[in-house]
């Protein structure tokens, strides 16, 4: 295998997490207003541009029908926790419902990881200097989105240090990117999936949010930061 594809992956799985291991550790910083929004806002503008990127790769209806499933796979890991049986306590329902939402999160962010591999590997197959684009651009968006991812992680219940080592073991799924090369297909499907497995949670966790001023602002700052780190640096 090429060493400098084998450095790309490492560096797109390893960096951003130890970007991440900076944050501070206490609970009260991931309930923050504005941080709290900001977590939902990388995840809300991530599940518009896969859409997108799967429209442009897979057409409307490989989108469709494969971001339909990923929807279908996100409820079923909330009837695998229970989520949904409302006849539970509430401590126990509260819990069902935060290791749902981290399944989710996580299995999302698995596929979502191949893809990133496949844009690094492929950029290195055409030659370096493509690759070193790519490399940059999934390391930018990355370091972005493991930031959100460990918000939203903090916030399900998840203790920090623990999300980052789970991050940590999911981020490595870019390696599975070299079985996958050069089939767009799959990728589009991927893409897809991983966008309709984390729809459901964002799209619930926007409707309960409480809102205010602070929290609209770091939902604004996300949206902005992953959606120009994904579009202003080259990614495919």
């Amino acid at each position: 295998m090429n060493t400098q594809i084998v450095f790309a992956l490492l560096a797109v799985s390893i960096v951003p997490l130890a970007i991440v291991a900076g944050l501070p550790k206490r609970e009260q910083f991931f309930n923050h207003p504005i941080i709290k929004g900001f977590g939902l806002g990388v995840y809300a503008s991530l599940v518009f541009m896969l859409l997108r990127e799967g429209l442009e790769h897979g057409g409307t209806k490989v989108t469709i029908i494969w971001s339909l499933i990923g929807l279908g796979v996100s409820v079923c890991i909330g009837l695998v926790f229970k989520e949904f049986h409302h006849h539970h306590g509430h401590d126990e329902e509260k819990i069902n419902h935060t290791h749902a939402s981290t399944w989710r999160i996580l299995v999302s962010d698995f596929f979502h990881n191949i893809v990133d591999g496949i844009a690094v590997i492929s950029g290195f197959a055409l030659n370096p200097l493509i690759g070193f684009t790519s490399f940059i651009g999934v390391l930018g968006h990355q370091t972005i989105q493991q930031t959100g991812q460990q918000v939203l992680l903090v916030e399900s219940g998840v203790k920090s240090k623990k999300a980052i080592l789970i991050s940590l073991l999911i981020s490595l799924s870019t390696f599975l990117g070299l079985l996958f090369v050069g089939n767009e297909s799959l990728e589009a499907i991927l893409i897809t999936l991983s966008a309709g497995i984390i729809l459901w949670k964002i799209s619930t966790d926007i409707l309960h949010a409480r809102w205010n001023g602070k929290m609209v602002l770091g939902f604004f700052i996300g949206v902005v930061l992953l959606t120009a780190s994904l579009i202003l640096v080259p990614h495919e």
